[in-house]
């Protein structure tokens, strides 16, 4: 899966490079891909808002979306100093910190790991999320409306919105693997939900 998300990552960069030398050659500046924010301050996002937005998202308890040893809670246990939390009684930690330490992605990426797989498990039995997927079955073709119901329910859910074209495009590159072999629905849920809740929109409020 990393090496599948990472090669996604470097072919964009490199498509945006090459896009960029084009029109520098025309002697045009190339048109921006980024909306200008409405908002001159953007906040990351907190453990409990994390937890919070997360567990409503995906209709887990907060206590689901994730723990290590299956006893204690990633959120505000495991990983609290690194979501911007804080715990004086148990862990010292008098304030909590000012700006994201190095781990801060990565314990949001772990949470968001376990909690995308948790709900994909429970919908092979009691669907909520992913209801337009056959989850034993192989992935949907790109073009499909399984596959569109799931990209707009999945950014409905997580960043109040519709996708755009670029982004369902982004997710259609998650339906096969390294190799171009189709991945199961499973998989691809997997996936296509961690894609979605560690996006920077995501991250920040």
């Amino acid at each position: 899966m990393k090496r599948h998300t990472l090669s996604i990552l470097g072919a964009s960069v490199l498509t945006s490079l090459v896009l960029s030398g084009c029109n520098r050659d025309r002697g045009t500046e190339p048109e921006p891909t980024a909306a200008v924010s409405t908002r001159n301050h953007l906040v990351w996002k907190r453990y409990h808002a994390v937890e919070q937005d997360l567990s409503r998202a995906l209709e887990l308890a907060p206590d689901e979306l994730c723990t290590e040893l299956g006893r204690f809670r990633c959120v505000d246990e495991v990983h609290l100093a690194g979501l911007g939390g804080h715990d004086p009684f148990r862990q010292g930690l008098y304030e909590p910190l000012s700006d994201p330490l190095a781990t801060t992605s990565l314990a949001l990426e772990r949470v968001a790991l376990s909690a995308c797989g948790t709900r994909v498990e429970r919908d092979r039995t009691d669907p909520v999320v992913f209801t337009a997927l056959a989850l034993d079955e192989p992935a949907p073709a790109a073009d499909s409306e399984a596959f569109t119901k799931t990209a707009q329910t999945l950014y409905r859910r997580l960043l109040s919105r519709d996708p755009e074209d670029s982004e369902q495009q982004a997710l259609a590159d998650l339906l096969v693997d390294d190799e171009g072999e189709r991945l199961s629905s499973a998989e691809f849920a997997h996936l296509a939900c961690f894609a979605v809740a560690t996006t920077t929109e995501f991250s920040f409020i």
